[in-house]
């Protein structure tokens, strides 16, 4: 057990030292969520201060795009000089891979969202005053469950020319119901004043274990050199 979880730390290590030297996913995904934000946020309008339930959908729509793109990047940088075929031919199991993946994935998502959360409160007065510490709480399992499956999507479909537009219309469907739940979570917290209780997480929470199982168990069979 020490050893496995060595491994996936070790593999999500060298992902991150990678982002460290280039800085070309986290920067590109950040460039791209800020974009979002600013077009969506001028449409409602900057002088007057958005409601938190429409603030968090608004926020989605940049974290699901820029998540695309990360996958997107991540798994291409394995592509490149047939690293992923060595990595491949490494003593190492394929859910070991999936898990290291997984983790660099979630770890770049939530570092966009701790950049382009800041900015559209300070551009646009998002308020997010209500229920801070719920929309992080729901925000982290939500994109757990989104990671988990971007994760083996970008697996599947690295090697296609259609990547980009491919990846985003297999993750986005599948996704759906994990992302009306925790919006519907959301709305209750921020317009009907609701507190976060156990069955909104414990039903995040059973999204993320399906995604994560169900990811894992088929990465191993789709990831190809």
């Amino acid at each position: 057990m020490i050893r496995t979880v060595r491994k996936i730390l070790l593999l999500t290590g060298k992902d991150l030292r990678i982002e460290a030297r280039t800085r070309q996913t986290l920067g590109l995904v950040v460039m791209l969520g800020i974009l979002i934000i600013v077009v969506l946020g001028l449409g409602l309008g900057a002088e007057q201060k958005i409601p938190g339930f429409i603030a968090t959908a608004i926020l989605w729509v940049a974290y699901l795009f820029g998540g695309v793109l990360c996958f997107e990047k991540t798994m291409a940088v394995e592509r490149h000089d047939g690293a992923l075929a060595g990595l491949l031919a490494a003593p190492i199991d394929r859910g070991i891979i999936f898990a290291g993946k997984l983790l660099s994935n979630l770890i770049l998502m939530l570092a966009l969202a701790a950049v382009v959360t800041p900015v559209a409160i300070v551009l646009f007065n998002f308020d997010l005053s209500a229920a801070p510490w719920g929309f992080v709480a729901v925000t982290a399992l939500s994109m757990f469950g989104f990671a988990s499956v971007g994760t083996l999507f970008a697996g599947a479909v690295s090697s296609s020319r259609l990547q980009g537009g491919l990846l985003a219309i297999l993750v986005f469907p599948i996704c759906l119901p994990l992302v009306i739940t925790s919006t519907q979570i959301l709305i209750g917290l921020f317009r009907d004043g609701e507190a976060l209780g156990a069955q909104g997480l414990g039903i995040l929470v059973a999204f993320d274990a399906v995604y994560l199982i169900v990811s894992w168990l088929v990465f191993e069979r789709i990831l190809e050199p």
